[in-house]
């Protein structure tokens, strides 16, 4: 299930909320229960090293 990151319009809040699927309705604010919220652009971000590619199979 994926985690996305919301702004609510009504306070400013910034908030995370895990969703089965992207058809559910709008996330209620947990600062000032608002249902005024919007779905923010989050950047992923992954751990390993780039240095060496010893543990990486091209396939060719």
């Amino acid at each position: 299930m994926p985690i996305f990151e919301y702004n609510c319009t009504e306070c400013g809040g910034n908030f995370e909320k895990l969703h089965k699927t992207t058809a559910e309705p709008k996330p209620v604010c947990p600062g000032c229960g608002s249902t005024e919220t919007r779905k923010m652009l989050s950047a992923f971000s992954s751990v390993g090293s780039t240095t060496s590619g010893a543990g990486c199979y091209s396939g060719g």
